[in-house]
C-alpha cells in the first residue's frame, strides 16, 4: 500500500469511528458498542501502522 493509500484509509477509518461515536449513545467514554467494536479496532489498528510507519522514516523509537 502506497503512502498515501495508508494515510487515507487512516483518516477513513478515523471518520468511520468519530462518526459512529457521535451518533451512539452506547459508545461513550471508551466502551464500545458491539457494533462500534470492530470500527475503533480498524481505526486503531490504521493509527498505530500510521505511527510505525511515519517513525520508521523518521528513524525515531
Amino acid at each position: 500500500m502506497s503512502r498515501d493509500e495508508e494515510f487515507i484509509a487512516y483518516m477513513k477509518a478515523f471518520e468511520a469511528s468519530t462518526k459512529h461515536v457521535g451518533a451512539c449513545t452506547a459508545c461513550q467514554n471508551y466502551q464500545p458498542c458491539a457494533t462500534g467494536a470492530p470500527i475503533h479496532a480498524e481505526f486503531f489498528a490504521r493509527q498505530d501502522a500510521w505511527t510505525k510507519r511515519t517513525r520508521a522514516e523518521r528513524k525515531q523509537p
